[in-house]
């Protein structure tokens, strides 16, 4: 039953008539910091690929450049799971650029924000580290 909502779900934000106008993008730049040791690390993350980190699984699906009324905003639609067998908290949604704490996927040990939505298609998994 999960499956079908789930794909429910997901064919319903591929053929929404809201967002069909917008510009569509390959792939999606996201930030994820280590709560524990404060790493910043880059990901650029092509559509459909999976992004593996320590403790979970990652998948972005859509990621959209927005216009409404002037204001410029930037969303991805991804897919969140954790390793965990004590914690079954999967995440299916929209994050927003620029509204991070609105729509987020809970994870014990990272921070996960979108950074841009990426025109050109980055093709491979490409990760960067920022230096403080």
């Amino acid at each position: 039953m999960k499956v079908l909502y789930y794909t429910f779900l997901i064919l319903f934000f591929f053929k929404s008539p809201i967002l069909a106008s917008e510009n569509e993008c390959q792939g999606a730049k996201l930030r994820v910091i280590n709560k524990i040791t404060s790493e910043k690390v880059f990901y650029d993350v092509p559509l459909s690929q999976t992004l593996e980190l320590d403790n979970a699984k990652i998948i972005i699906f859509r990621c959209v450049k927005i216009e409404n009324e002037g204001a410029n905003d930037e969303i991805a639609l991804i897919s969140h799971k954790l390793n965990s067998k004590l914690d079954k908290i999967n995440f299916l949604g929209w994050i927003f650029k620029s509204s991070q704490y609105l729509n987020v996927p809970v994870n014990p040990t990272f921070d996960i924000k979108l950074e841009e939505c990426l025109v050109n298609d980055p093709i491979f998994l490409k990760k960067s580290f920022e230096i403080l």
